[in-house]
């Protein structure tokens, strides 16, 4: 599975998975399935649906009760046949876990359980759910983490992996896809009943199935047949799609040594979506403006998006679907392989997108380092548990995989993933099991490294210090200044990489001790202790360290130099480096040769604005902005050139922004309300890279009619990418009554659930527009709370109390306290949330004065 992009909206010892079922969110080991045929008769048309299920179960001991799962279905017929026969009587708790009781005792042996039932379609993006794209209704399903009990009785847990068969029956207009290919159709009284032939062993959140007036082109070249499958009206916007999946299908393959698993491989690009994707076995979903764009007007951006998550899903169809979780508690594992294979294939096959310079650690090390965060492996009881710091589950999981390869060799690494999926092929697996692996495969320690990173949260800071040809280096766990932490210790790979004399070298250790003296045998002019950014780890060099490793900076790689941007700005969370000096780093870096170091470098200026700019500052900062980003625009211009590299194209948007939103640049936003009207009339002659920068920019300094343009083109578009981006430019509606038109309109039918966080992202722009968004939300919030899906419930404290402001959180602790026996998980969010806005209050407190006397020279 790929999560979103944005997500503002939107226990058990698990030392082994038998503890997991010692509570009440697990069935009880009385019964386990062998195989699941599943009958659905499935109307798009209309609100609820009827199926039938017979489950071959072993009753593993005596028993009047066997456990399934279920949410929201009634059951109408139960019965349970085999060595003995028994009506069954059925009852649902609130634990998603419904009781079916005999009468007497059932015995251990084989039996079948028949069950007929009638549900309702979700209309949340969770299970089977109905959505309306095009005034035309489809049915898609996400089972992942445990939604397939939304469709039919089943055992929803990932360790029960059996064959299913699915049938299905639809109105004749509609084509139906599933896992498998269809063995038989047949036609009845304007119905047509879809046999599919049954899965290979899986677990029950990979069934999948789609019905509706779908379109579909075939992929070409697999190993495997497939198709990428659309809604109604889009088809002509899957030709990039269908071209990159042989050519990422190919290198999996030859990556694992071994063909696709699976007898076919679909791809759905569906337009009410909750994630960016699902790993389906044999039929992979997608949120539409992931997978299908305009390969002629599309950006390298787009591009590299939609290759790496189709690399992401297709990693899965060995690693997660071949090869399987055993419990909740290793989605970790699932989710960081399939990120970092991905990274790898995208790498491999599109060198041109530099996609090398995606560092998921920057993605992942400032919310691990806080004291509320819990390690990426961890005890789960609900799905609330499972939610709780999934992104950072995948990105400093990729990261932590990545300085592993790195540490025991590229090979080593291959060669222990083959094993790895050749031993667990059907099964289910625990982390210890590639631990194992990948040691075996190597010769080296690797339980000790990855244990010391999965098992606790946060990472080590390396503090580095050159005396002549030794450096004395220590670790010490990273916490933001002004924060006591537990003390903790990781077995580290580290490399340094150093220079001498103009020429570079490289020495590895495996720090496990708080303290090591490392020998280089030469006096260093300068040291870099993240060779290649490959480390989970922040450094701090002393003064005069860094102060020659930043003379020599461009001695370093652009991956090393943008993790270097990063590095910097965890030297201020952590008090190493005053904000002012940061600024002044990160001036130097706008100047970098590579405009990806460029953009990166104006990306963490921007981030400082939150913290330390106010009215009485404002007006400086908008010439620092100004200032900074003046070069860029003489260096790069504001219209692309022809054949320009994409990092350039790339780059420019991020300057743009700042002059117009930051510096009010009257000639951008001038630009900006030209460009836009040309694309709300349909012209396809605009700057694929800077049009969604334009629409925002033209909305928040635009009027009520340009606003209506908007609403209309969103209403109009079939074109996934302009959807997002005109959903993107309304959130920047200007404050007062088109704002609110806009926050209405968010809640109408027309904004699918998983649309309201593009909607949402960009009324936080100005504190004031904040405060009118949140006094909405807050008067809003039973319709919000009903819309979003139901995991993404947790996240909602983030929308109403984020940011450096203290009585802002205060406010939304008080009111998601009280719904705390509503919504559990509202515990979790508010305890991460608060400790997110002390860190920024202190550290606004702390270092205001040094913004201010920086921002004084402008």
């Amino acid at each position: 599975m790929s999560l979103l992009v944005r997500t503002s909206v939107v226990a058990l010892a698990l030392v082994s998975s038998a503890a997991s079922h010692a509570n009440e969110y697990v069935l009880k080991k009385v019964a386990k399935p062998t195989s699941q045929s599943v009958n659905l008769k499935l109307d798009p048309n209309l609100e609820t649906f009827s199926g039938s299920t017979n489950i071959k179960i072993e009753v593993l001991k005596a028993t009047n009760v066997i456990e399934l799962n279920g949410v929201d279905y009634q059951v109408t017929e139960a019965l349970l046949s085999g060595q003995s026969d028994c009506d069954l009587a059925s009852q649902a708790n609130d634990k998603g876990i419904v009781s079916f009781s005999c009468a007497s005792t059932i015995k251990p042996g084989s039996y079948q359980l028949d069950i007929d039932f009638t549900a309702p379609y979700n209309r949340n993006s969770v299970g089977l759910y109905k959505t309306i794209d095009g005034d035309l209704p489809y049915l898609f399903t996400q089972f992942e983490m445990s939604d397939a009990r939304r469709a039919f009785p089943l055992f929803d847990e990932p360790e029960y992996k059996v064959p299913f068969q699915l049938t299905i029956a639809s109105p004749q207009i509609n084509k139906v896809y599933s896992n498998t290919p269809v063995v038989s159709e047949e036609n009845n009284d304007g119905w047509t009943t879809h046999t599919f032939a049954p899965t290979k062993t899986i677990s029950s959140y990979l069934v999948a199935l789609a019905v509706g007036q779908f379109e579909e082109i075939p992929v070409k070249g697999m190993s495997v047949p497939g198709r990428v499958i659309t809604t109604k009206g889009k088809i002509h916007l899957a030709k990039y799609a269908a071209e990159q999946m042989p050519i990422v299908l190919k290198a999996l393959e030859d990556y694992f040594g071994s063909d696709y698993p699976f007898a076919k491989l679909d791809s759905v690009a569906v337009p009410e979506f909750p994630f960016g994707a699902m790993e389906n076995a044999g039929l992979v979903t997608y949120r539409e403006d992931i997978l299908l764009l305009d390969s002629a007007n599309a950006s390298d951006v787009s591009k590299r998006r939609a290759v790496s998550i189709i690399g992401h899903e297709l990693a899965h169809q060995w690693y997660g679907n071949l090869v399987t979780m055993a419990w909740w508690n290793d989605l970790w594992l699932n989710e960081a392989f399939a990120s970092w294979m991905a990274a790898k294939v995208t790498h491999q096959t599109h060198p041109e997108f530099e996609s090398h310079l995606n560092l998921s650690k920057n993605r992942a090390m400032s919310a691990d380092a806080r004291l509320s965060t819990k390690p990426i492996r961890k005890p789960i009881r609900t799905e609330a548990d499972i939610m709780d710091g999934l992104g950072l589950a995948y990105s400093k999981g990729e990261a932590v995989l990545a300085m592993v390869e790195n540490w025991i060799g590229e090979e080593e690494f291959k060669q222990g993933i083959r094993n790895y999926i050749n031993t667990h092929s059907y099964k289910n697996t625990e982390a210890s099991d590639l631990w194992n692996a990948l040691a075996k495969s190597s010769g080296k320690d690797v339980p000790s490294v990855l244990k010391s990173y999965i098992e606790q949260s946060s990472y080590p800071l390396i503090k580095v210090s050159q005396q002549g040809e030794k450096l004395n280096v220590s670790q010490q766990r990273f916490v933001y200044a002004e924060v006591d932490a537990p003390q903790q210790s990781w077995t580290v790979p580290v490399v340094f990489k150093y220079g001498v004399n103009g020429q570079t070298f490289e020495k590895s250790i495996l720090l496990s001790e708080r303290t090591q003296i490392v020998d280089l045998g030469v006096s260093a002019d300068w040291v870099y202790p993240d060779s290649n950014a490959m480390g989970y780890y922040r450094w701090a060099l002393d003064g005069a360290g860094f102060e020659r490793l930043l003379a020599n900076v461009q001695q370093l790689s652009d991956r090393e130099r943008k993790a270097m941007i990063s590095s910097a700005d965890a030297l201020l969370d952590g008090g190493f480096l005053s904000a002012g000096e940061l600024l002044s780093v990160l001036g130097q870096f706008t100047k970098d040769p590579h405009a990806g170091i460029i953009a990166s470098a104006i990306a963490y200026i921007n981030i400082q604005k939150q913290p330390f700019v106010d009215e009485n500052n404002e007006q400086q900062w908008a010439k620092f902005i100004g200032q900074s980003v003046a070069p860029l625009v003489e260096r790069y211009g504001v219209i692309a050139k022809a054949d320009e590299d994409a990092q350039i194209s790339q780059l420019r948007p991020r300057f743009v922004k700042l002059l117009a939103f930051e510096a009010k640049d009257s000639n951008i936003i001038k630009v900006a309300l030209e460009q836009s009207k040309r694309y709300l009339s349909g012209s396809t002659d605009v700057d694929p890279y800077l049009i969604g920068t334009y629409l925002q920019i033209a909305v928040y300094n635009g009027d009520a009619a340009l606003l209506k343009q908007v609403i209309q083109a969103f209403e109009q578009t079939k074109d996934p990418t302009k959807r997002t981006h005109l959903m993107l430019a309304m959130g920047y509606a200007p404050q007062g009554k088109l704002q609110q038109q806009v926050l209405a309109y968010s809640l109408t039918d027309t904004v699918k659930a998983p649309d309201l966080s593009y909607i949402y992202s960009g009324q936080t722009y100005t504190k004031s527009r904040a405060n009118d968004f949140r006094d909405w939300a807050y008067l809003n919030y039973q319709t919000i709370a009903a819309k979003v899906p139901p995991f993404a419930l947790p996240r909602l404290p983030a929308l109403y109390g984020g940011g450096c402001d203290e009585e802002v959180f205060n406010k939304a602790n008080r009111f998601f306290t009280q719904q705390l026996d509503e919504v559990p998980g509202y515990g979790r969010a508010l305890a991460k949330l608060e400790e997110s806005v002390q860190n920024c209050a202190r550290l606004r407190l702390r270092e205001k004065a040094s913004v201010d006397g920086f921002l004084r020279q402008f």
